[in-house]
């Protein structure tokens, strides 16, 4: 099935993550719960769920009848404002009170790029700071270089950004060094008056996941106020999935501009941006633009409903359940690797967790050049194929975290826990 999608689609898919060189071969046909299977039968426990949008799982029941209600009985693309997007994006709110109005649009790149818009039309300046290891989607103004070799990054710890592909024009934006707050004041104080942004994931999850340390978010939304620059926080990972309102919920620092996707829509192709009443008034009555025909449409804003009354109703319970299932699951892995003497160690916040194997003993990482210097990504990629082959599927890729849902019980954890041993016993021991 591959070889035959390579004669359509540029490299057998439409995202080249889904089809790097060292994936096993993997088409799926299917999925329910926290199962998916493949086109030849094979059944697998799944830790990615389509990179952490699905928060309930495979198929979740209420998604699938909110979906097919809309469908059937009123449309799936009507082309005018409609309740049910005023409704989701009420529910937003409630979630996220840094947000007053909010835009709903496709993906996680059209919200960031439209952020960055708002961001500099209402600053009136141009540069953004991004950090090292987070990605922002793949539009002109923030897609950099985010997995550069540790020998390319410079030795001050901020520098021009590296476009990510080429193609693209020149970049407006200088990259720091995560979770160090001494260089990031140096590289605010050097540009000062030309930052527009400063643009991050709360929750790193791009270069595994790395939580912030204690001082680094208060110490941006600090001096963020005091240098008339706008803070964005890239929710499209942390967005219900560590939090009912995400990460600024979990830590108690608000940007002045969120960006949430992927977990609110329970599947479907959803994204929004929002702020201050202030601050989106630009689009409102002044001069930027916003626009996308698919934006809001009926069919996604019908499974963000039911995802985002799920939160609502049941947020205590459902997290609860999030948080017990992902602990089990790094506690389990952490006995796995040290009952075989092979250095490793999980991190992880709320539902998303990443599993690191080390070139010795490692207890934290901190920074994207903490897990380029100590990872070992060649026997991550032979622990996730002997994984893959025994029924577990997380991604390949040492940078991609997992992404625990509420499908998943503590029995499917115990058997996928099993069955990474044996994959781990077999490949690296």
């Amino acid at each position: 099935m591959l070889a035959r999608a390579k004669q359509s689609l540029a490299g057998g898919d439409s995202s080249t993550m889904r089809v790097l060189p060292y994936h096993l071969p993997l088409v799926a046909d299917r999925g329910e719960g926290c199962r998916l299977w493949d086109i030849d039968g094979r059944e697998y426990i799944d830790m990615n769920m389509a990179y952490g949008p699905l928060l309930l799982g495979h198929r979740p029941k209420a998604v699938i009848e909110s979906v097919t209600r809309q469908i059937s009985d009123r449309g799936s693309q009507l082309g005018f404002p409609t309740e049910i997007t005023t409704r989701v994006a009420e529910k937003v709110k409630k979630l996220y009170p840094s947000i007053e109005l909010l835009r709903f649009a496709n993906s996680g790149t059209e919200a960031i790029a439209s952020a960055v818009r708002l961001a500099r039309t209402v600053t009136g300046r141009r540069k953004l700071i991004l950090f090292e290891g987070n990605y922002h989607g793949w539009s002109e103004a923030v897609f950099h270089k985010y997995h550069a070799p540790v020998e390319s990054l410079p030795e001050r710890g901020y520098g021009p950004a590296i476009p990510g592909t080429t193609g693209m024009g020149d970049m407006d934006a200088v990259v720091v060094r995560w979770n160090n707050l001494e260089v990031f004041h140096r590289a605010l104080e050097e540009h000062g008056d030309s930052i527009a942004a400063v643009v991050l994931e709360p929750v790193m999850g791009n270069a595994g996941l790395l939580p912030p340390r204690e001082d680094f978010l208060p110490g941006l939304r600090e001096a963020t106020q005091a240098n008339g620059s706008m803070l964005i926080f890239d929710e499209v990972i942390t967005g219900c999935r560590v939090a009912p309102g995400g990460a600024q919920e979990l830590y108690g620092v608000y940007p002045d501009i969120t960006v949430v996707s992927k977990a609110i829509g329970g599947g479907y192709p959803i994204s929004a941006f929002g702020a201050s009443r202030e601050l989106m008034d630009v689009i409102v009555n002044g001069p930027l633009f916003h626009g996308g025909v698919f934006s809001g449409n009926a069919v996604v804003m019908s499974a963000a409903e039911a995802v985002l009354d799920t939160l609502i109703a049941h947020g205590d319970s459902v997290y609860a359940h999030l948080n017990a299932v992902t602990d089990r699951l790094c506690d389990g892995i952490e006995s796995i690797f040290a009952r075989l003497g092979v250095p490793a160690f999980t991190q992880h916040v709320g539902a998303v967790a990443s599993l690191f194997l080390t070139d010795g003993q490692v207890d934290a990482l901190h920074e994207y050049r903490d897990v380029r210097r100590h990872c070992r990504f060649d026997r991550f990629i032979e622990l996730q194929h002997a994984a893959q082959s025994r029924g577990v599927y997380f991604h390949p890729n040492q940078f991609e975290p997992m992404f625990p849902s509420v499908a998943h019980r503590p029995e499917d954890i115990d058997e996928a826990l099993n069955r990474i041993e044996d994959a781990a016993r077999c490949a690296l021991t």
